[in-house]
């Protein structure tokens, strides 16, 4: 497995460590490494019989492709874990809600996602012109009340496996490779996921930027239905299962 990795969701990854082993996980900081050595130190000095010793501390460095080649070992045999990189014969519209899979798939990230991450890179300029205009007070903090707490944590994403869609909201701080890259993938990644719903209508939206863009409360997106294009629940053109994605490499 030597890939390059773009998305991890160590948190959550590391959680299931500990329920497939029973055991709480460990942050290892740093290892004392003892080093003994078979050749004589000093032939003049001391016994034939004596050992170099030597013991050193080392810091552990980060690799998540090893965290998750580890992970996917200890998967491996069990009955909640579909591995679809290894055969076809399963059926991803049957695959048990909870189980994990692991699939080569083409992502796609929604156009209109696009408006949202321009509303975020231009926040800053746009909540400090709401001051400058000609509209009433009570407009103006309202717009601060809507924008003031908007953030594309979320990002959207569809998941192309065979001919069967699967659909999923990334966390922005799971990324590893930059947002861009994913925006311009035109080959296929490994995904390893968990599904988190049975089959959803197409007509049901998987990503609301009311609610996962913009975090406004139930009442507050009532008020909004009549938002326009720009700000619409995300939806696909067929029926599709919801994932949350641990990992991503290629």
């Amino acid at each position: 497995m030597f890939g390059k990795m773009m998305y991890y969701d160590k948190k959550t990854i590391d959680e299931y460590k500990s329920i497939i082993k029973g055991e709480r996980q460990l942050q290892i900081e740093e290892y004392e490494v003892s080093n003994d050595k078979g050749a004589n130190v000093d032939l003049k000095a001391v016994s034939a019989g004596a050992k170099a010793n030597k013991k050193y501390v080392a810091k552990v460095i980060e690799s998540l492709l090893y965290d998750c080649n580890e992970f996917e070992k200890i998967l491996s045999g069990r009955e909640d874990y579909f591995d679809f990189t290894e055969t076809s014969d399963y059926d991803l519209s049957t695959v048990p809600r909870g189980s994990i899979i692991k699939a080569d798939a083409f992502l796609e990230i929604p156009e209109s996602f696009d408006l949202m991450k321009m509303l975020e890179r231009f926040k800053p300029l746009f909540m400090g012109s709401i001051e400058d205009d000609d509209m009433e007070q009570t407009g103006k903090d309202a717009l601060k009340m809507l924008f003031g707490s908007a953030k594309a944590t979320k990002i959207p994403i569809e998941v192309e496996v065979d001919d069967y869609l699967l659909c999923a909201k990334m966390n922005q701080e799971n990324l590893v490779s930059e947002y861009e890259e994913f925006e311009e993938l035109d080959e296929q990644v490994t995904v390893l996921a968990r599904v988190s719903s049975g089959v959803v209508n197409s007509s049901k939206a998987f990503y609301d930027p009311l609610k996962d863009f913009m975090t406004m409360n139930r009442m507050m997106r009532r008020s909004m239905k009549d938002s326009g294009d720009q700000l619409s629940a995300i939806t696909v053109e067929k029926e599709y299962r919801q994932i949350d994605i641990l990992a991503i490499y290629r």
